[in-house]
């Protein structure tokens, strides 16, 4: 009998051990970090279709986003997470002419753009511009996001801004495939 109580407590003690990792693997998942597998050719040339991410889900709270930041957003128009680049804030006027950005009136460089992969999109796909001219004014307590792959990207241009509670998490890391391990920023 004392035996039998034995086992019933350690079923139970096993059971509690995990339902207790399960509460702190949700939480880790939804609060610390966001798990994002890459769909589609939006973000090229600097991440990829089928890349699996690990989003930061922290710096992102409170609108801590800044002009480039990489970020996870919830679009309800496609009710799904989206990964793109914040280019406006609050209050900005944004200004798109010749594939520059401008934004308040002063020219802002794109660094972070791979100058022979635009070229080669624009030859593929015959147009002049890899981002066309635009102009808008974002709203307060939004971003306008854009993705990386401007001739291949449903963003902000056709989904309007978005508001600091649709940010999931910014920058993170490539974990897959290993081949592509890398810092987002």
């Amino acid at each position: 009998m004392k035996e039998k109580n034995m086992n019933t407590k350690s079923i139970i003690r096993s059971i509690i051990e995990m339902g207790v990792c399960a509460v702190i693997i949700y939480l880790v998942f939804t609060f610390v970090v966001i798990p994002v597998r890459i769909q589609g050719g939006s973000m090229e040339n600097n991440l990829h279709d089928g890349n699996i991410a690990f989003i930061n889900a922290i710096d992102s709270r409170n609108g801590n986003v800044d002009r480039f930041d990489v970020v996870v957003l919830y679009s309800s128009e496609l009710n799904e997470k989206i990964i793109k680049r914040v280019i406006g804030l609050p209050g900005e006027h944004i200004i798109y002419k010749d594939d520059k950005l401008y934004v308040n009136g002063q020219f802002v460089e794109q660094n972070f753009f791979d100058k022979k992969f635009i070229e080669e999109s624009k030859k593929q796909n015959n147009v002049s511009l890899f981002t066309n001219d635009f102009e808008v004014t974002v709203g307060n307590d939004e971003i306008f996001v854009l993705g990386d792959n401007r001739l291949r990207s449903t963003d902000s241009r056709v989904l309007g801004c978005f508001s600091f509670d649709d940010v999931l998490g910014k920058q993170g890391m490539i974990l897959y495939p290993f081949s592509d391990i890398q810092w987002i920023d």
